[in-house]
């Protein structure tokens, strides 16, 4: 399978000067969107893909996402197919790095080993080399997708593993996640009983991470290692958007 990390426009790279972050974001946009597509039959929204859908607000799905993971990861991977192809532009203009790989029928776990790996992958390269997907950076020691200096030697404590159909999410929610994370910790949030969304997976599991594969994305490794619940009066954390109808979210009256 290939993979590989789309050029991230240099303003956006913060003029250059961003480093690697001890947490970094992981933002899965993959998905095709099949259920919303379906639920449309045809109706209002019917030709968009859920991750581009708006909100009552006026503001995008996946966009609305992405920005409240860069609120506390300045460091974010959007893991992206090559379609919808506006959805990778929104999310680099936002701020994240875009980790492209091949449309899979195989469900989430394909994209989350693609972000393990490529964290895995920079976590080893050499000081004088950036390894990327299946190529090389321009300049040795330079990121060829940002311009930015690579740092290989930056300590990674792990990940914060977002849905992209999750718009809903309070930033403070993420902030009280990584209060409690740690490189041998997985951290989930709680709300009224539920488990939800993000999950912050330390450092230790970026290997178990690489190896997954199919829907179940890495229910396993919870089910294995355990997870420290944290609650929270967050219901953004176990809403997310499976047709049209879930875009209009209360969540004084929808819990």
């Amino acid at each position: 399978m290939t993979e590989h990390v789309l050029p991230m426009d240099s303003d956006e790279a913060c003029n250059g000067n961003r480093s690697p972050s001890a947490w970094v974001g992981v933002l899965l946009a993959a998905g095709t969107g099949s259920r919303y597509l379906a639920a449309a039959d045809g109706g209002i929204g019917a030709s968009d893909h859920k991750l581009l859908a708006m909100l009552p607000d006026g503001r995008a799905v996946a966009l609305t996402s992405a920005k409240t993971v860069l609120s506390v990861a300045p460091e974010t991977i959007a893991v992206v197919t090559d379609r919808p192809s506006d959805l990778a532009v929104q999310l680099s203009d936002a701020g994240c790095e875009i980790l492209q790989i091949p449309a899979s029928p195989r469900g989430m776990g394909v994209s989350l080993a693609a972000a393990a790996r490529y964290l895995l992958n920079r976590q080893m390269a050499p000081a004088s080399k950036n390894v990327r997907h299946a190529g090389s950076a321009t300049d040795a020691g330079t990121d060829a997708a940002t311009g930015i200096a690579a740092d290989p030697a930056a300590p990674l404590n792990g990940c914060v593993v977002a849905l992209a159909d999750m718009p809903w999410i309070r930033p403070g929610t993420l902030t009280q996640l990584l209060v409690h994370a740690a490189p041998d910790r997985i951290v989930v949030p709680v709300y009224n009983g539920q488990r939800g969304h993000p999950v912050v997976f330390g450092a230790d599991f970026l290997r178990e991470l690489a190896d997954l594969s199919g829907d179940m994305g890495a229910r396993a490794i919870l089910a294995r290692h355990g997870a420290l619940e944290i609650e929270c009066d967050d219901a953004g954390v176990v809403r997310d958007v499976d047709t049209p109808a879930d875009l209009i979210f209360n969540e004084e009256t929808d819990q």
